[in-house]
């Protein structure tokens, strides 16, 4: 069941991809600057410090690894596969979740997880076309699923 979940967010993270690739949001993404407050094997939670107006989750990423402060491998369709050498196993038991403090990009519905006291949803799009605000939370979770 809980696979079942795994495959269906990643589905569901992939078509909202592939619209926006469609219907030509592309464009170039924005930068920002944020900083890592937590980093385990299980959990990496991410603060925006700063970020221009088309800035995206994963420029936030690309801006922390360049500082060597976050490293991560995605797929060609945008899907976080591994973070910081912790990667989603090939039968998909257990994936990099994401959730955000960004109440207007985020269900509660999906899926919520806990941090510092507060409860954040799952992002409703993946990390390259989640748009960001400075003073947002963003916290990716290895979730097992068997």
């Amino acid at each position: 069941m809980k696979k079942t979940i795994c495959k269906i967010a990643v589905l569901l993270m992939t078509l909202v991809l592939s619209a926006f690739v469609i219907v030509g949001c592309g464009g170039q993404t924005g930068k920002a600057q944020a900083e890592v407050l937590e980093s385990s094997s299980t959990k990496v939670v991410i603060k925006i410090n700063q970020a221009d107006e088309n800035a995206t989750l994963i420029s936030a990423m690309d801006y922390l690894k360049g500082e060597g402060k976050l490293q991560f491998e995605k797929s060609g369709d945008g899907m976080i596969m591994s973070i910081n050498g912790v990667q989603n196993p090939a039968d998909w038991s257990s994936c990099w979740m994401l959730y955000t403090s960004d109440s207007e990009m985020s269900n509660v519905e999906w899926g919520t997880t806990e941090y510092n006291g507060q409860t954040y949803g799952s992002a409703i799009l993946g990390a390259e076309t989640l748009p960001i605000t400075a003073g947002s939370i963003y916290v990716f979770v290895f979730e097992s699923f068997s």
